[in-house]
């Protein structure tokens, strides 16, 4: 089974993301996101980062803004990412490493994660998530 695809969209990018739980959805969600900004292979796990995020139903997109808004303010980039679900969020270790023009080449900026045309479903034992990133 395949983590992520791309799909068609006029303007930002649309993702479509997999996982045979909602802890692998989330990863799989990380994995797309930051697979589009650089090539994971050059980015070594060598820092941890912990971090909180409260929501429900946009709990996805809160994570994933959440993501890029470390991403933006630090130049952390995720390669390793573990969610455990509490009780009205998520808390959420990753391991990475800081931007570093030497090693990493940035593919694509992105700025958002948005509520358009944003599913999460679950069907026949896997869990699927579309949404849009606004790049």
């Amino acid at each position: 089974m395949q983590s992520f695809k791309v799909l068609d969209h006029d303007a930002d990018i649309r993702l479509e993301v997999y996982g045979t739980s909602m802890e692998e959805l989330y990863r799989n969600a990380a994995t797309a996101i930051f697979s589009l900004i650089t090539n994971p292979a050059n980015v070594s796990p060598a820092l941890e980062k912990k971090i909180m995020v409260s929501g429900n139903g946009e709990l996805l997109i809160n994570f994933l803004n959440e993501l890029l808004f470390v991403w933006d303010v630090e130049r952390f980039i995720p390669v390793d990412v573990s969610v455990s679900f509490q009780a009205g969020g998520l808390a959420a270790v990753m391991k990475g490493d800081i931007f570093d023009e030497d090693k990493h080449v940035i593919e694509m900026e992105m700025k958002a994660v948005t509520y358009h045309k944003f599913s999460l479903a679950q069907e026949n034992g896997i869990f699927k998530a579309t949404f849009v990133v606004d790049v």
